[in-house]
């Protein structure tokens, strides 16, 4: 708990020194079992250290767009770790091992100037508690 209000507090205080400008599209579909994940929370983190944050809420067919904590579309090019949040109450839903939340996430992914357009992150049944 405290370490997601830390992230959230780096996440914030790094977005509001940060601009918009050169935001590109990254948006996707987040599956588990091969089944959509409705109401799952992805967040992309910078592996450097400018701690920039981006995040994202999949919908009823498991897909997402990236935002940045101020709202506006897109995500600034660079190498981001892929975060996820699954609420206990969401379709599909239960605790996640710490190796999909953390700093230690086994996705990674590189958002060049053309953006990712359709990112498809699938869950393994082995990678949840």
């Amino acid at each position: 708990m405290v370490r997601g209000f830390l992230l959230t507090l780096v996440c914030l205080m790094a977005v509001g020194c940060s601009s918009n400008k050169g935001e590109v599209t990254v948006a996707g579909r987040l599956t588990r079992g091969g089944k959509p994940c409705e109401g799952v929370g992805v967040n992309l983190v910078a592996d450097d250290i400018s701690a920039q944050c981006f995040i994202g809420s999949t919908n009823a067919d498991g897909k997402f767009e990236m935002y940045s904590f101020k709202g506006t579309k897109g995500v600034l090019p660079g190498n981001y770790s892929v975060q996820i949040s699954i609420p206990l109450d969401a379709p599909g839903g239960g605790l996640v091992k710490a190796d999909l939340i953390g700093q230690k996430s086994p996705w990674h992914v590189i958002v060049t100037d053309k953006g990712i357009p359709d990112l498809q992150l699938e869950m393994d049944k082995e990678k949840l508690e």
